[in-house]
């Protein structure tokens, strides 16, 4: 289960974000947006949340409860998993993760963006049973809105 992270985890967790969204550069030709940031600020408003050891993170979600109106839905503003971890489940675990910790919250749904020119990770969200909101243009980049709504319990 994930543990949550501090301002203190900052330099393991920004060096996770570089190793986990390297590829996403030459794919989207556009620096990731979780890579884009100043972090600092983010502990204040943000759950950042890590799986595996701290100083070496296999995988990380960052959550922002402020995003949506409240009561409604969860952002993942990141979710990732380290390269030598993909394929093994870890993704799953974390976004189960995500719901139940979406539950606690009292939320109904999950929501998220990632960018259309990433089909794979479309469709895997699309494999848990997320939805396509909308597509949106930005300046540099199109990027796809996604929800899930969750069971309460």
């Amino acid at each position: 289960m994930p543990i949550r992270a501090t301002l203190a985890d900052l330099e393991p967790i920004l060096a996770f974000q570089e190793r986990a969204y390297h590829e996403n550069r030459a794919i989207k030709g556009v620096e990731p947006l979780p890579l884009s940031v100043d972090y600092t600020g983010l502990f204040d408003f943000m759950e950042f949340w890590i799986e595996g050891p701290k100083d070496h993170p296999e995988g990380l979600v960052i959550l922002d409860p402020t995003h949506e109106p409240p009561g409604d839905a969860l952002f993942i503003w990141s979710i990732a998993t380290a390269p030598d971890q993909r394929g093994k489940g870890l993704g799953n675990k974390l976004l189960d993760f995500v719901e139940a910790r979406a539950k606690a919250l009292n939320r109904r749904a999950v929501t998220l963006v990632t960018n259309s020119r990433l089909p794979e990770r479309i469709d895997w969200y699309l494999r848990h049973n997320f939805v396509i909101m909308r597509h949106e243009t930005l300046s540099d980049r199109t990027v796809v809105h996604m929800r899930k709504n969750i069971a309460s319990d």
